[in-house]
């Protein structure tokens, strides 16, 4: 039976799934798949937590392509399930049985997205926290840059990571007791001190399987993208754009950003001597962006949908 919840939100390739994997290492916790169906359901039936349709919810729920991710045979709604709340708690449970946590308590919810609606998740859970985690927005631009989604290109990067980046430091300074920032670098690097401030924050006990960073089944369909969970934290993945991003693309993003990675207590390489793109480089990073997202992108994003589409049984691990 879920009691509390922890959250997680963040700018996408932070490393969510990353710290989502450590706290379900913990004997008591259970980390799901990212559940971007909770919002979607709730904004789908008007919002309104006074006047809801669980049973409604809950179909729409079923429904829901990412709750499809979850490859849960969904049962028929208990009686007792009465809020929006208690269905997801629910739906977590079910979760944790079929994965073998039929004694977890603690439901993990690694949502990069939970950061800009934190407020309805505080409402629906009053008792949850949740850990905002930024990671150097370099190391997101050549994380994010060679997916099938969201930023192709360095410059469209650094303004996606500064407005995600923003809804955090917002929220961390609206919710001051119940939001906690973590970085990525401190997960990767020193992981057993992180893991130790965060336990405190979230009233857990440490123990050493969360080090392990196993604690999480990626689903199928994210499996292509999450190719290093389950493997211990490497420090070195803390300074891998380094080596993953050019020279001018770390000028451009610098440019872009300004003295926000500063702020976040990330060095800058080129500082105040940033060049901006020119108009040649801007326009042939408008085109590549244009291309992937109707076409490369596209194409990719149908085939890993008809995968979700298929009966369980039917599919085959990636």
């Amino acid at each position: 039976m879920i009691e509390r919840q922890i959250f997680i939100g963040g700018c996408s390739r932070s490393g969510t799934t990353l710290l989502g994997s450590m706290l379900g290492g913990h004997s008591r916790a259970i980390s799901t798949p990212e559940s971007h169906f909770k919002q979607t359901a709730l904004r789908s039936l008007g919002g309104n937590l006074n006047a809801f349709d669980v049973d409604e919810a809950y179909a729409r729920i079923k429904d829901s392509f990412r709750f499809k991710i979850w490859e849960v045979d969904p049962p028929p709604l208990p009686d007792h399930i009465t809020s929006y709340a208690g269905l997801l708690n629910w739906l977590a449970a079910l979760y944790a049985r079929q994965v073998g946590k039929d004694q977890a308590e603690i439901w993990v919810d690694h949502t990069p997205e939970n950061a800009t609606y934190a407020t309805m998740l505080f409402e629906l859970f009053p008792q949850a926290k949740l850990l905002h985690i930024v990671r150097d927005g370099r190391g997101v631009a050549a994380s994010i840059m060679p997916l099938d989604w969201g930023p192709n290109t360095i410059l469209r990067a650094a303004h996606w990571w500064v407005e995600y980046v923003s809804y955090g430091l917002a929220l961390e300074h609206t919710y001051p007791e119940r939001v906690l920032r973590v970085h990525y670098e401190g997960l990767v690097t020193d992981p057993q001190s992180t893991l130790q401030a965060i336990c405190q924050f979230a009233e857990l006990d440490l123990q050493p399987a969360m080090l392990e960073a196993a604690g999480f089944q990626v689903p199928a369909y994210t499996a292509s993208q999450h190719e290093l969970v389950g493997q211990k934290p490497d420090p070195s993945r803390a300074t891998r754009w380094e080596k993953r991003l050019t020279q001018r693309e770390i000028e451009l993003f610098e440019y872009a950003t300004r003295d926000y990675l500063g702020y976040l207590g990330y060095p800058l390489r080129f500082g105040w001597q940033a060049q901006a793109a020119s108009p040649v480089e801007t326009a042939g990073l408008a085109l590549r962006e244009a291309y992937r997202f109707a076409f490369a992108n596209r194409v990719r994003w149908l085939r890993r949908g008809a995968r979700v589409m298929l009966p369980a049984g039917s599919r085959k691990e990636s």
